[in-house]
């Protein structure tokens, strides 16, 4: 356990936060189709990826002998489970919309499967299963890494307030990318502590095969979620035709012009850090700052009145 996140004491909690989408439009980031639709995209992935992350990390456990680690895993598995749980009352606003999503999610949901225990359907030795574990591990860390930068990004710039996005949607996103600010140690926790102490060369030189090959699916799948939907919508067919890197420099553009949506330069330079043998994503966000906006939240504070009541 990295001595830094000691210092935090804090425990992580499952907020069960509610959404009510009846009221929000289909552009929820109001006369910005791009943005919307880019944002939108994590709508597909995330609730598979995340259950995902669950499975994996609840495989995990076992090994896991350090106290406090086994209270963050479990608060980080409760609070990614509840993600994928709004993430999917959001696909239903998809769906209302008319947006055909279910077989591309399904599609999604089989390659994630082939990811599980027994990747691609192989049989593999104690051994090589626990290696295997570790590996996923290491990615679900390489993927909050993204995210970690992602939150940290929305907490500073507040990209989707002063009345430029809807309310409950501009919650959802806020709520979910504070959390991950919060539990943003814990993978990469639990990746070291899988490895062992004595392995941390090991450990350094896996993570970064590990975010080869990660950090390019990871922007191909958005790409892809982000492109299922333009195509279906009328007001933004023309960048359904985008390629994947004329759509990475409309991110660029984007931000520029009105900060809704992150930058993809952002996003890559960001690896910066993870190449540092001594990364910690302990450094890369402020929980302070992430729990004062869970605190603010109207469906956080929806949730405390009905606790007192």
């Amino acid at each position: 356990m990295h001595p830094k996140q000691r210092l935090e004491n804090h425990f992580l909690e499952q907020r069960r936060v509610q959404f009510d989408f009846s009221q929000t439009p289909e552009h929820w980031i109001y006369d910005n189709p791009f943005a919307t639709h880019l944002i939108n995209a994590v709508h597909l992935i995330l609730p598979v990826g995340e259950l995902w992350m669950c499975r994996s990390f609840n495989e995990a456990l076992p090994y896991v002998t350090d106290e406090k680690l086994r209270a963050d895993v479990k608060g980080f598995v409760h609070q990614e489970a509840h993600h994928a749980s709004a993430h999917k009352v959001a696909q239903d606003y998809l769906r209302y919309y008319g947006y055909e999503i279910d077989e591309f999610i399904s599609s999604l949901d089989m390659i994630f499967k082939q990811l599980n225990t027994s990747p691609l359907g192989l049989v593999l030795s104690k051994k090589l299963e626990y290696r295997w574990l570790t590996i996923r591990v290491g990615m679900a860390s390489a993927v909050e890494h993204f995210t970690t930068m992602l939150g940290t990004w929305c907490l500073n710039d507040k990209p989707w307030q002063n009345k430029t996005a809807d309310e409950i949607m501009s919650d959802l996103m806020t709520w979910h990318l504070a959390e991950e600010v919060e539990h943003r140690s814990v993978a990469f926790d639990l990746y070291m502590h899988l490895c062992g102490e004595e392995n941390k060369i090991l450990a350094y030189l896996q993570r970064q095969m590990i975010m080869m090959a990660v950090a390019p699916v990871f922007t191909l799948s958005i790409y892809q979620c982000f492109k299922k939907l333009a195509q279906q919508d009328k007001q933004a067919k023309s960048y359904s035709s985008y390629g994947l890197i004329r759509a990475l420099g409309q991110t660029v553009i984007e931000n520029a012009r009105t900060n809704q949506v992150p930058s993809f330069l952002a996003v890559f330079f960001s690896l910066r850090h993870w190449i540092k043998p001594n990364y910690h994503p302990y450094f890369e966000g402020d929980t302070m700052k992430a729990l004062q906006v869970l605190e603010n939240s109207p469906a956080v504070k929806s949730l405390s009145k009905l606790r007192v009541c």
